[in-house]
């Protein structure tokens, strides 16, 4: 299964192919390789996350979109303290398996936006390295709501998220986390053949 037949919008499309283009003949792209005019149009959409620790993972960028919808802003915040007790573990699990593999992730995720109503978001991450080794790794992901949204009124209980329906990781040429993990809800998809 290729990821491009599997995305929904064409925000997350656009952001799939940006990614691919920054990553050349490597595995994942530098930082520096990172050309932010590709996704220009996509900005208010798009989440950095850095993985410093097995339990701290800090939003260092959050779109204007997303922030306004959820009634906060995101940036400075630990992305783990978003999910639920129960969800934290696999969650985190998750999350380091994109950087430890590498691999890219999607997955429907229902999201509680302004006035309080949930609607299911499409999100495709993928790994970035630091330009400097000493740096933590980051994921560059982009969320895009499946329903039109109206943004008129501050969010209902949108301080925790839960695990993302149809999780799937994306084979980006290093293959994806062993499934005995027990991780991925679907078969893993390839990015590009």
């Amino acid at each position: 299964m290729r990821l491009l037949d599997d995305i929904q919008t064409r925000e997350c499309r656009a952001f799939a192919e940006a990614w691919q283009a920054w990553r050349g003949t490597e595995l994942v792209p530098r930082r520096a390789t990172v050309n932010i005019e590709d996704i220009s149009t996509l900005l208010q959409l798009v989440s950095v996350i850095e993985v410093s620790s097995p339990e701290t993972a800090t939003i260092r960028l959050a779109g204007t979109a997303l922030c306004e919808a959820m009634g906060f802003g995101l940036k400075g915040l630990n992305y783990f303290d978003f999910t639920s007790p129960e969800e934290r573990g696999p969650g985190i699990a998750r999350t380091h398996e994109l950087l430890a593999q590498p691999c890219g992730s999607h997955y429907i995720l229902p999201i509680t936006y302004m006035p309080g109503r949930t609607i299911p978001s499409e999100i495709v991450a993928f790994p970035v390295w630091p330009d400097d080794p000493a740096a933590p790794p980051q994921i560059f992901a982009v969320t895009m709501p499946l329903e039109e949204m109206r943004l008129d009124g501050p969010a209902v209980a949108s301080n925790q998220l839960l695990l993302g329906q149809g999780f799937q990781f994306v084979d980006i040429g290093a293959g994806v986390p062993d499934p005995e993990l027990n991780l991925a809800e679907r078969p893993a998809a390839t990015l590009f053949q």
